[in-house]
């Protein structure tokens, strides 16, 4: 593995207050400030505030897929709920914290015990939260999946 990965993209100006993300090989994304700071801001469109913590839980989401396969263990499925808080700081708003809280589903007992130690892998290794000034606090709860009845 490289020592070192870069990742690029084109920030566009599209309108006051309304930006167009571009990847290449990847569909555009158009970013907005938040309606809370700027009502006159178009809705229904993400805001930075949204992209950073969707950062933070997606990153979590795939360290977890990943960290549990390296413990062979498996996941049916999982949920995570992620929420950060913005408040006024010496510079300006800035996020004080943000907190996921993972709902994880798992085959059978056995799996259980591995996911845990997964999750925990996950949360200690994620780039994103690794990369912030705030921190990001965990909550799970894995459960064994139901038989279908």
């Amino acid at each position: 593995m490289a020592d070192e990965h870069e990742y690029t993209l084109k920030c566009c100006y599209l309108q006051d207050r309304v930006v167009e993300i571009k990847v290449e090989g990847v569909k555009s994304l158009k970013i907005a400030t938040p309606e809370d700071f700027w009502p006159e801001s178009p809705s229904g469109v993400l805001s930075p505030e949204d992209l950073l913590v969707a950062s933070v839980a997606s990153c979590y989401g795939v360290s977890l897929t990943g960290a549990a396969l390296r413990f062979h263990a498996k996941i049916t499925d999982f949920e995570l709920d992620a929420k950060g808080r913005l408040m006024q700081g010496k510079f300006g708003w800035e996020f004080e914290r943000i907190d996921i809280e993972a709902k994880i589903i798992v085959p059978t007992e056995k799996d259980k015990k591995k996911v845990s130690k997964a999750a925990e892998r996950a949360h200690t290794y994620c780039v994103i939260s690794n990369s912030l000034k705030c921190p990001v606090g965990l909550n799970y709860e894995i459960e064994v999946q139901k038989d279908p009845q």
